[in-house]
């Protein structure tokens, strides 16, 4: 078995399970920072009591800012296989393709934005069959 270095950042298909790691999803509210499972994030964002807050993707070195007042739009992705085409931070207008989704006869799909806004999380919900993702966007403009 190969073993990656420290130093290295590419990931193949020969890498280790060990060597991929979950996305970090943090919260931030006035000036407190905390660390949070994605899956609280997406509960958060759900909430009607939502708080005024940032969502900060570390992949993408963006943070999103989300007011209580804010309308999000939620988009819903299900088939046998689903891929986004988007990320946290990302603008997205009217039309523009969110995501592929594989159907169970192995056609390709793509679903594309009723809305134009800030895409504040991609969320896969776990142990969802057929695979779920939830994409979260802060209607509106670009302002943050």
């Amino acid at each position: 078995m190969r073993s990656v270095s420290p130093g290295r950042t590419r990931k193949d298909f020969l890498d280790p399970p060990e060597a991929y790691s979950q996305p970090k999803c943090y919260v931030k509210t006035g000036n407190h920072v905390k660390n949070i499972q994605c899956h609280e994030l997406a509960e958060i964002l759900l909430s009607p009591e939502r708080p005024d807050l940032q969502v900060c993707s570390e992949s993408m070195s963006k943070c999103v800012e989300v007011r209580s007042s804010d309308k999000l739009v939620i988009a819903e992705v299900s088939g046998s296989e689903v891929f986004a085409n988007v990320r946290e931070g990302d603008y997205v207008k009217r039309g523009s393709k969110l995501a592929y989704v594989i159907t169970s006869k192995k056609e390709v799909r793509s679903l594309r934005s009723d809305f134009e806004g800030l895409v504040v999380l991609v969320h896969e919900v776990p142990a969802s069959r057929p695979p779920k993702l939830l994409i979260f966007i802060r209607e509106g403009g670009i302002s943050e």
